[in-house]
Parts: C-alpha cells; structure tokens; sequence
C-alpha cells in the first residue's frame, strides 16, 4: 500500500474514531445536569459524580482535539507527534474499557457497546496507519 493510500485511509479511520468517541462524549455530558446522577451520600458534595463527568467530557475533548491536530499534520508529522497520538488513543481507549474493572459492567448498554467499539477500533487502526515510514 503506497503511502499516500495509508495515509488517506488512516485519516479517515482516525476521524472516524474520533466521531464515535464524540457521540461517547456527549452522552456523557448529557449526565452533568442529570438530577438522577446527583448522590446525596458523596462526601465531597451532591454534585460531585457530575463534576467528574463534566470533567472528562473536557479532558476527552481536548484530547480528541489534540490528536485531530496531529491528524491534520498529514504525512509529514514526525515520530515524536506520532507517538503522542498513539499515547492519547490508547489512553482514551482504556480509559473507556476500564469501567468493568471497577463496575463490573464495560458498557451501560448494548449502544454504548457499539459507539465504544467503534471508537476504539476507529482510534487504534487509524493511528497505527498513521505511522511514519522509517526514512
């Protein structure tokens, strides 16, 4: 596969992921004004579940900028770039996944399932095509 090909197909692979990782995003932050998420018993407040959900609705979204602006580098980003790319997918990636570690439930449901696949699939594959050919 050329280099241009690999590029143009990672791009949008990558973006993709990054659109799935979006819907994710929102869904979560949909939660920071739900009053169902609000926990009296907290004993950092009753909005402190929804202040950890805003704050990674941000932090995702930063990220996600951050690794569509390496995206938008084109075929001339250099090892370094590429490398924090990878690191922001991964991160984002398992981050995503980490819930049944700690819930015991990877998703919600069977739709979030479907957008975190997507995502994860869409981040790993893009960035690994993404790659810089050794010069």
């Amino acid at each position: 596969m050329t280099t241009t090909v690999r590029e143009r197909i990672g791009t949008v692979v990558t973006l993709a992921g990054v659109a799935a990782a979006g819907v994710s995003v929102r869904h979560t932050a949909e939660h920071v004004r739900d009053d169902t998420y609000r926990m009296p018993q907290a004993r950092l407040g009753v909005g402190h579940v929804q202040y950890h959900m805003a704050r990674e609705a941000l932090i995702t979204t930063a990220a996600m900028g951050a690794l569509v602006t390496g995206v938008l580098a084109g075929p001339g980003r250099d090892p370094a770039l590429w490398r924090a790319m990878a690191v922001i997918s991964a991160g984002h990636c398992l981050a995503m996944w980490s819930a049944g570690a700690v819930t015991g439930r990877q998703v919600p449901n069977r739709r979030a399932g479907r957008t975190h696949m997507a995502s994860t699939a869409g981040l790993i594959a893009g960035v690994a095509l993404l790659r810089p050919r050794e010069r």
